[in-house]
């Protein structure tokens, strides 16, 4: 058994807080359901029917505003290829 014991390093350079560091992936895209909406029945009517709205986020602050589904499946692609092309 080794007679050495553990130190904290005291050079003077604390590591970098959470929230201070860069994120490794500065991306996070998701489907979000805006308050307040409802999603409609499978015949896509009924009491009160609203359209099926969706908000793309992702976490490099990309935010789109309430989009019908269809509408916002293409923006969430694109923002996907843009995120692939970035990193690729």
């Amino acid at each position: 058994m080794s007679d050495h014991r553990f130190t904290p390093d005291e050079t003077g350079s604390p590591l970098a807080p959470a929230a201070s560091r860069t994120p490794r992936h500065p991306h996070h895209l998701r489907y979000e359901r805006p308050a307040g909406t409802a999603r409609t029945g499978p015949e896509g009517h009924g009491a009160g029917a609203a359209r099926d709205l969706t908000v793309v986020t992702c976490a490099c602050g990309f935010t789109t505003p309430a989009l019908p589904d269809a509408d916002a499946r293409l923006v969430y692609e694109e923002h996907r290829n843009v995120i692939r092309d970035e990193t690729g």
